[in-house]
């Protein structure tokens, strides 16, 4: 169990929030999309996994499994609390890579563009945390 996120539930809730705020910033998603990334996320401490898929004209997430057909082309791998605070805004993904923090498998180039554009995300998880009865996961 990790120092923040003590249920794997909690960081569902939040990542699936995240990516519903998507359709109130539609410059953002529009970046996503362009990407046509398909983008597994594998957590622990606590353990679980998110789907990431913007290969159509949608933002698909997939919560605890990879829908069979699917290959993602990028896989990242970290701790549950290095997630929530990424999305909080608190870590950068670079340094995060370099130190080992976050592990990645597959071709990360798409990821490294992208993430430069999700700088207005963290403010959208905070809020939906902070809305959604979560507000003590705030750092």
């Amino acid at each position: 169990m990790g120092k923040y996120i003590k249920d794997i539930e909690q960081l569902y809730k939040g990542v699936a929030g995240l990516f519903g705020s998507l359709d109130q910033l539609p410059e953002i998603k529009r970046k996503v999309l362009k990407t046509e990334l398909l983008l597994e996320l594998n957590y622990n401490d606590p353990e679980g996994l998110v789907v990431v898929d913007a290969t159509g004209d949608d933002i698909k997430i997939y919560l605890g499994e990879c829908p069979q057909g699917l290959e993602p082309k990028v896989k990242l791998m970290m701790s549950a609390d290095t997630a929530h605070l990424f999305w909080l805004g608190k870590i950068n993904f670079i340094m995060a890579t370099a130190t080992g923090k976050i592990k990645t498998a597959g071709n990360v180039g798409g990821v490294i563009k992208l993430v430069p554009v999700l700088g207005p995300l963290f403010k959208a998880y905070a809020d939906f945390l902070r809305d959604n009865g979560m507000a003590e996961l705030l750092v």
